[in-house]
């Protein structure tokens, strides 16, 4: 069955001190004290510098680091973070908010594997943590690893029967199984805590939707949008209930905010043309079904790639070439999953190497990664536009003379190669 989303939490272990901070701190546990008050302020750059000032007085300060990496997690900048919360981790293994944070921030970059492996050390150390169990639980959910997550989820209400966000990714479980009665129970049990919870409100307006009980989807679909406007897929799904119920107007603007928020969304230009035509906006009608005709050779070549890789699953070109589609056409979350399913499959190839490295470089996560697949990719095949990923690699990671170097000797290989001047040019320009 078909899910609106997931909800998922995030939590973060940082213990802020209580410490007076003096003006004119010198020692490092004064810069912390400075650094949390300024968090506590929402002064985040404020309270970066002054931590970074703090673990360069005193290297080993791994409260320090953690911290650090917490508001760069915080912040969304991932590669700075794992760097803090690892360094904190190697000074000290048992602190419990940098485990947990790395794990989180494993979950957010989509390093499942690794997230999970770190819970379920976490889990061994904190068996009755709240917030750890939750963690795995996310993590397994989206790794679709569903029996696991579920199980995760039931332990966590077990400890704490009220919590809204749980029950409602246990119900999205379990309509992911296809077991509809407890899906609904669940989504029921989260609105009984908190009766505007927009994903809970959505996803049962959806399930309602598709058994074609209208009169129960729409006052839920509706309070999801006007809780979250930006829950695209309620909208959309309102859109088909108004539909069904004849509010032509009515659909039709619903598909037209759809659209406004998803450009992409094949369904919504195709019942938006119905709508029109039915409105007798013949014109505008045919508008939006000739953009659901294009976006629709779109989604017929992705799904043309998808079964062929259902055919030879265990063929890593196939999974190459449905990675190469999702990102022709801006999947790159999906992209970045199919080119690690060709490197399951074949750890030495260089085109699903270089094509992850890339990835990474244009999303401007996980850039020591990057550099390393370049390089593997390379030396496996020394093409000269591996060269390149490994050129923007080093470049993004602030190693600006390997750059130019690499990016040289790429030249020197394909002197008329036209890009390659390009990325000379954009690192030259930055030295500048």
């Amino acid at each position: 069955m078909f899910r609106i989303g997931l909800s998922f939490a995030v939590f973060f272990f940082l213990v802020f001190v209580s410490i007076a901070p003096d003006v004119v701190a010198q020692t490092p546990q004064e810069l912390y004290a400075r650094g949390m008050q300024a968090v506590r302020q929402g002064k985040y750059q404020q309270a970066i510098q002054e931590l970074q000032r703090a673990v360069t007085l005193q290297p080993d300060y791994a409260k320090a680091h953690a911290a650090l990496g917490t508001l760069y997690l915080q912040l969304g900048n991932f590669p700075a973070s794992e760097k803090a919360l690892t360094l904190a981790l190697n000074i000290n293994p048992d602190l419990l908010q940098a485990e947990a944070n790395l794990a989180a921030l494993y979950t957010k970059t989509e390093r499942l594997d690794d997230a999970i492996r770190v819970y379920q050390h976490l889990l061994q150390r904190h068996p009755e943590s709240l917030q750890v169990r939750l963690g795995i639980a996310s993590a397994y959910q989206q790794a679709e690893r569903l029996p696991e997550a579920i199980e995760a989820y039931l332990e966590s209400l077990k400890r704490s029967p009220n919590l809204a966000a749980a029950m409602t990714n246990l119900a999205s479980c379990y309509e992911a199984t296809e077991d509809e009665a407890q899906a609904i129970h669940y989504y029921n049990a989260a609105l009984a805590v908190e009766p505007n919870l927009p994903m809970a409100n959505g996803n049962l307006g959806a399930i309602y939707q598709e058994r074609g009980e209208l009169n129960a989807a729409l006052p839920l679909l509706e309070k999801a949008i006007r809780q979250n406007p930006q829950f695209t897929a309620a909208r959309y799904r309102l859109g088909l209930v108004l539909t069904k119920k004849r509010e032509f107007q009515r659909a039709a603007a619903e598909y037209q905010r759809v659209i406004a928020q998803q450009r992409d969304h094949v369904g919504a230009y195709y019942n938006l043309a119905q709508a029109l035509f039915r409105l007798k906006k013949r014109e505008e009608g045919k508008r939006a079904m000739e953009a659901y005709r294009r976006l629709n050779e779109i989604a017929q070549e992705i799904d043309t790639r998808e079964r062929a890789t259902l055919m030879e699953p265990s063929n890593p070109q196939q999974q190459f070439r449905l990675g190469l589609v999702y990102a022709k056409y801006g999947k790159i979350d999906k992209a970045v999953s199919a080119f690690k399913a060709t490197l399951e499959l074949d750890s030495n190839a260089h085109y699903a190497l270089n094509g992850l490295a890339r990835l990474y470089i244009l999303r401007n996560v996980q850039l020591q990664d990057a550099v390393g697949y370049a390089e593997k990719a390379f030396s496996l095949s020394p093409a000269p536009q591996y060269l390149q990923t490994l050129a923007l690699a080093h470049f993004k990671t602030g190693q600006r003379e390997s750059a130019l170097k690499t990016i040289r000797t790429a030249i020197e290989m394909e002197p008329e190669n036209e890009a390659f001047q390009q990325t000379l040019a954009e690192i030259q320009k930055a030295d500048e």
